[in-house]
């Protein structure tokens, strides 16, 4: 194997590449779950300053990969909570591979 050949069958590693890996798609995937979740908790005061960081227009503004990596355990708590065991696993999937 050549020094810049990727083996097809081999499971990318995060350290060496993020090639293979939808960490963007992944990330975008488990905001959209956290935004049907907290649709009923808009006087939550971490939900409000999460989704105003998302949003932000002024001062630092965050990547969608950056605020799940910042916020993990509470959004970890909010899937636990609403029992969505497919969202915990997509979760744990983006900690895994982009993280």
């Amino acid at each position: 194997m050549s020094c810049c050949k990727i083996d097809p069958n081999a499971r990318p590693d995060r350290y060496k590449s993020f090639v293979g890996i939808d960490c963007e798609g992944n990330a975008r995937r488990v905001m959209a779950l956290i935004d049907q979740h907290t649709v009923d908790l808009q006087d939550d005061k971490f939900w409000k300053y999460f989704h105003g960081r998302r949003r932000a227009t002024s001062g630092p503004a965050c990547d969608d990969l950056l605020l799940l990596a910042s916020f993990v355990n509470p959004i970890r708590e909010l899937f636990e909570t609403r029992q969505d065991h497919e969202a915990l696993a997509l979760l744990e999937q983006l900690e895994d591979e982009c993280f």
